[in-house]
């Protein structure tokens, strides 16, 4: 064989070498079955929610996986492009149904920047704007070092989501659709432990090392060092997705104010009576948060999916 023949087919060799290489280093969010625990805390209580991934489905050729538990009820699935390390969200209802939105791009470098969309409602027309990448690096998870992404706003004039913190093999540092928030423990939420199938832990917060639990709910501060747990009750929100009202269950029979908020943080609505029962048939498409409160003190939160 000539020489120059040998030496282009080892050269292809090593390319082929080299993109398996890349593939097999992309650490994965998506390969198993998933559960992303999220906490938040108020002046002395915190709560966490959970979503999960799971099974599979093909659209178009393309595998994903259905985001289930407390909000999205199979409504969204995800998927990811391990070679180019992108995730994108879609769902299954509605005009986007068609659409995959791009959530998080782990190829990113210094100085990169991007369009991050919406934190709670991925929809093309709401980008948050322009996100500069400030920071890249590495942070140690219980499967090792993992690429950690910093991004700040690029317009610092507005109030809100002004910066976020992303990792690879995990997603960002809040709820797994809020790409352009956090983590605020003290606020939208911060995420508190990332498990495969439920049992293999990933990642897990400094609050949650702290409190040696993942599931962090119904405490208050104790002393200045630490939070002591207390008894709660479980607070359900249903049906979820809603077309028109959604009940409230699990809440003691006491005055609460219930607080209606969209996407944006800006409140649609709020009831100051002890009612069970949510109107929400005047309420557009999308997704709501609402919170609970006893007097002042706020007691739970639910994201809610209004068809």
């Amino acid at each position: 064989m000539d020489f120059r023949v040998l030496r282009f087919f080892i050269f292809i060799g090593l390319i082929g070498l080299g993109g398996v290489a890349k593939s097999q280093h992309y650490a994965s969010m998506l390969k198993q079955p998933a559960t992303w625990y999220v906490t938040f805390c108020g002046q002395s209580t915190c709560f966490t929610d959970f979503y999960s991934s799971e099974g599979d489905t093909i659209i178009n050729g393309k595998r994903y996986r259905f985001m289930v538990d407390f909000h999205f009820n199979r409504a969204v699935v995800v998927r990811e492009d391990t070679l180019r390390g992108k995730v994108y969200f879609r769902y299954l209802y509605g005009q986007r149904k068609h659409t995959d939105v791009l959530m998080y791009d782990y190829s990113l470098k210094l100085n990169d920047s991007i369009y991050i969309f919406n934190p709670n409602s991925p929809i093309p027309e709401d980008s948050l704007g322009q996100y500069d990448v400030v920071r890249v690096d590495s942070v140690l998870t219980e499967k090792g070092y993992r690429k950690r992404l910093k991004l700040d706003r690029h317009d610092q004039t507005s109030n809100e989501y002004l910066t976020t913190t992303w990792v690879e093999g995990i997603g960002g540092l809040s709820y797994i659709n809020t790409p352009a928030v956090g983590p605020e423990l003290y606020g939208l939420g911060e995420l508190s432990c990332f498990t495969f199938n439920g049992t293999s832990q990933v990642y897990s917060s400094d609050f949650s090392k702290k409190n040696n639990n993942c599931n962090i709910n119904f405490t208050q501060k104790s002393d200045a060092i630490g939070l002591t747990e207390l008894g709660g009750f479980a607070v359900k929100i249903y049906p979820n997705p809603t077309t028109k009202y959604i009940n409230i269950s699990g809440l003691a029979e006491t005055a609460i104010r219930v607080e209606v908020q969209d996407y944006l943080g800006r409140t649609i609505f709020e009831k100051n009576d002890n009612s069970k029962i949510i109107d929400f048939s005047l309420v557009k498409s999308g997704i709501y948060v609402v919170s609970i409160f006893e007097g002042n003190e706020l007691i739970n939160r639910h994201r809610v999916i209004k068809k």
